[in-house]
């Protein structure tokens, strides 16, 4: 319990500084640039998100569940993922940029989108991080993770400064992806179980696996950044990319408290993972994590939406008004995500990937259709309907299709059950506390 504890502690020191340095950068670069050339930015975020489900092929979870188990075929996994990603990246990396070709006239919005996706190998690639969560090590996480964000607040400050275009942002987000990734990789070399683990390497059978296994992850995965990141890629091809500023901005102060769940829900994980073979452990502490969520997530997205007038002039200025209508909705699907987060893990540990392939996909059909009819008549507000009939369908309705609607009775058993009360109801079969 005090490893879990110190555990999340750490996870949640990165998250608090991360979003707290990321909201101000961003908002000092968003008054910077203005709606038009942040947008930009944001297009060419949520266009190379699209890459990332492919690249990883679900591995994370795969390798995250496999490391808490058996750690050293756990290790076996990571290496062979980490080889297909690189493979898969660049396959994938070289199709998005002949779409950038086509797609861009604009010179300077072509090289910006190109240095982000070219740069997000780094991120995709990232298995060092799944290692550390796995073994309870977020510390090191936190310490590459905000070092490197560090690193990145005072390049994009110096920027503003010198009143550089918008490529040289797009620069400074590389800068910050490969310092993490190659802090973590440093010290993943340095780790003495590792070391004791040389001739621990993947293989083809490893790989094979995680093609089969992985396909449909990678399909629900696609589905996951279509519904989150689709919003902002229909605004940018639809409308233009002022509008991809104005959704871009509401979306980061609607997110700027999903940290703590996050944190939450990465240390807590562990437990859930280690306790699928006892259903009713599993099922206590699965129902303990949804309802420490949705309790303390609630209230932040209620006094969120409702600050949402002041909140935006008061952070962005006059010129980001728009954003005003999109931050009011936008804070409830940050609730629902937090909530699908929990679901999506929980049944990719009891096995129901193909489940999760068939659910992920019709949201992404459904919100594509719903972004379609609705960007056209109310541009960003529209797309912010769109996301938060995608999250409630993902994170819940559809999860009464799942085992009987094992994942949903939790779910409804958690809101109407306390945080404080979960002492007695998450304890398992021995009568001890699981945690």
């Amino acid at each position: 319990m005090q490893t879990v504890r110190a555990n999340t502690l750490w996870i949640l020191f990165e998250k608090i500084f991360f979003v707290l340095a990321g909201i101000f950068v961003n908002v000092y670069v968003a008054r910077y640039l203005g709606p038009e050339l942040f947008g930009v930015l944001g297009f060419s975020l949520a266009m190379t998100g699209l890459i990332s489900p492919f690249t990883t092929l679900g591995a994370n979870n795969i390798v995250f569940n496999r490391l808490s188990r058996n750690p050293v075929s756990g290790l076996r996994l990571l290496k062979s993922s980490a080889r297909l990603r690189a493979i898969i990246f660049v396959m994938m990396a070289s199709l998005f940029s002949l779409f950038a070709l086509f797609y861009f006239e604009n010179a300077e919005k072509r090289n910006v989108f190109l240095i982000i996706l070219w740069g997000s190998f780094f991120t995709t690639n990232d298995v060092y991080q799944v290692f550390f969560n796995a073994r309870l090590e977020s510390r090191i996480n936190t310490l590459c993770q905000n070092s490197a964000l560090l690193a990145s607040v005072v390049l994009k400050l110096a920027f503003v400064a010198a009143k550089l275009s918008v490529t040289a942002f797009a620069l400074a987000s590389i800068a910050q992806w490969a310092t993490s990734y190659l802090m973590k990789r440093y010290f993943y070399e340095r780790n003495s179980d590792v070391l004791q683990q040389r001739d621990v390497r993947g293989s083809r059978r490893h790989a094979r696996y995680l093609l089969r296994v992985g396909l449909p992850l990678a399909f629900s995965g696609l589905a996951i950044v279509l519904y989150t990141k689709t919003d902002q890629i229909m605004l940018g091809m639809l409308v233009n990319h002022e509008a991809v500023g104005y959704y871009t901005a509401a979306i980061t102060l609607a997110q700027g408290w999903i940290f703590i769940p996050q944190a939450i829900i990465a240390s807590y994980m562990v437990g859930i993972s280690q306790s699928s073979g006892n259903t009713r452990q599993f099922d206590a502490r699965t129902k303990a994590l949804f309802s420490k969520v949705i309790w303390m997530s609630l209230p932040a997205s209620l006094a969120l939406s409702l600050s949402s007038p002041w909140a935006v002039s008061l952070i962005y200025g006059e010129s980001f008004t728009p954003a005003t209508d999109i931050l009011y909705i936008s804070a409830f699907s940050t609730l629902f995500s937090a909530i699908g987060t929990i679901s999506y893990r929980t049944i990719t540990v009891l096995g129901g990937y193909q489940f999760l392939f068939y659910k992920m996909m019709s949201v992404a059909l459904l919100n594509i259709v719903l972004n379609y009819v609705l960007i056209p008549i109310y541009g960003g507000t529209g797309a912010a309907i769109s996301t938060l009939c995608a999250e409630i369908l993902s994170s819940v309705a559809f999860n009464l299709f799942f085992q009987k609607g094992r994942i949903l009775k939790l779910q409804l058993k958690a809101c109407v059950t306390l945080p404080m009360m979960e002492k007695t109801d998450a304890k398992d079969s021995t009568g001890q506390n699981p945690r």
